[in-house]
């Protein structure tokens, strides 16, 4: 049953663009996707090793603004510069994090605020390298070909593919992590810090390898930002706003799960969208409102407390399937609709 529905998910994520050419309803698949891949890759830091970071925002303009750079000013390929935005960002991701684990708890948190907008004040005022608040502009996408067929950028289809690559390889990505030996040191990192150590564990760099691998993945997602946009500015990529909406998507969804957060983007996004669209500028009371009965009455997010329901029942399906073994007798076939 989970591989049939699982097999036909990705059949409806591949055949989406074919089966409508409404801009607008790829463009919310394409909005979906990308708060997916942000709240996954958040998720890795925030929800398997418990740092709540609010500063996520800072990797994501030096992802956007590295990409930016090396396709207008150098000359690259703007999905090779995408790719380069993220490695970019893990990197400028390690001394920051070497530093701010030094610190716990809302100090962390208030670290990694302060380290969002001192990035987002320097890409303001370096205006040799970001051109300050004017911003970066990409004008049109240079031209590429697959299997002899040119690639229409004016469309949204291409940009739907590239989202939906990354965000299954941060899908898989924490999937490997949460069953790997990482997984496992993280979890005891964020259940007891002290006990971690006392362990042997080394917890700064086990934290600093889970902040490099959720800014890779962030700095990518930067990088679509302004490749999907064609334009930057430090107000746009920096924001202290991006940050908490990276928060909210794995804490709706359901933190240091594998799909807590496809769940949460969905919920979300499709939430504030058709809200935008009935209510305009009344639709962040809609969603503020959304946000707070998630947060009351599901503290374990929306896919955890499913998963919470599905174990349960599987778990009393369970005796009664070995008693009427016990017996001789085997469970009564359940007649089909």
């Amino acid at each position: 049953m989970k591989i049939a529905a699982t097999v036909l998910a990705i059949l409806a994520l591949l055949g989406a663009p074919l089966l409508t050419a409404n801009p607008f309803v790829l463009h919310l698949l394409i909005l979906t996707l990308w708060a997916a891949l942000l709240g996954a890759a958040w998720n890795l830091l925030g929800g398997y090793a418990g740092q709540v970071s609010f500063g996520h925002a800072a990797y994501l303009g030096v992802g956007a603004y590295a990409t930016m750079i090396l396709h207008l000013r150098v000359g690259w390929s703007p999905w090779l510069a995408l790719l380069a935005g993220g490695v970019l960002a893990a990197v400028f991701a390690g001394p920051i994090g070497w530093i701010c684990f030094r610190l716990r708890g809302p100090y962390f948190s208030l670290a990694t605020l302060a380290v969002a907008e001192i990035t987002r004040l320097v890409a303001l005022n370096w205006e040799s390298l970001t051109a300050g608040p004017m911003g970066l502009l990409v004008t049109t996408l240079p031209p590429l070909t697959i299997f002899g067929a040119p690639v229409n950028w004016e469309s949204k289809a291409p940009f739907y593919y590239v989202i939906l690559a990354l965000s299954a390889l941060v899908t898989l990505t924490t999937w490997h992590v949460a069953r790997s030996r990482l997984g496992a040191f993280l979890l005891a990192v964020r259940e007891d810090l002290d006990s971690a150590e006392a362990a042997g564990i080394d917890t700064v760099r086990t934290r600093v390898l889970a902040l490099v691998l959720s800014a890779f993945f962030v700095g990518a997602a930067g990088g679509f930002y302004a490749i999907y946009y064609r334009y930057i500015d430090p107000d746009a990529v920096f924001t202290i706003s991006l940050s908490v909406e990276m928060v909210f998507v794995p804490v709706v969804g359901g933190i240091a799960t594998t799909w807590g957060p496809i769940v949460g983007a969905v919920f979300l996004t499709t939430i504030g969208e058709v809200f935008r669209d009935r209510f305009q500028s009344g639709h962040l009371i809609f969603y503020g409102f959304f946000m707070m009965i998630v947060i009351r009455y599901l503290p374990e997010g929306i896919w955890g407390r499913l998963s919470q329901w599905w174990a349960k029942r599987s778990a009393t399906a369970a005796p009664r399937t070995r008693r009427g073994t016990a017996n001789g007798k085997s469970p009564s076939p359940t007649p089909s609709p």
